[in-house]
């Protein structure tokens, strides 16, 4: 997750997202914001690949640690409950 002042950019093993607006923590480190999430497939591009979803993006940072849940706008489910580490970089297997 690498984090600006407009919002963030997220990559995921199978998946790009982003955060559309500022993160702002509220006095207990939570956080709510809206952005888009886009599935990735592997193999070579396909005229019908998925198109960028709306997702809702919710967390709660402590320290350096945040736990950030992604759940599609469309869908009751989330996408993934993340935990993340300032300045740990994650081991991903990406599937292009």
């Amino acid at each position: 997750m690498m984090v600006s002042r407009t919002g963030a950019r997220l990559e995921y093993d199978c998946a790009d997202s982003t955060i559309d607006e500022p993160i702002t923590l509220d006095a207990k480190g939570k956080f709510t914001a809206k952005g888009s999430y886009t599935p990735d497939r592997g193999g070579p591009g396909r005229n019908d690949q998925a198109a960028a979803r709306r997702a809702r993006y919710v967390g709660e940072v402590s320290a350096d640690t945040m736990k950030l849940t992604v759940t599609l706008e469309s869908a009751k489910e989330p996408v993934g409950v993340f935990t993340l580490r300032r300045g740990e970089d994650p081991l991903l297997t990406k599937c292009r």
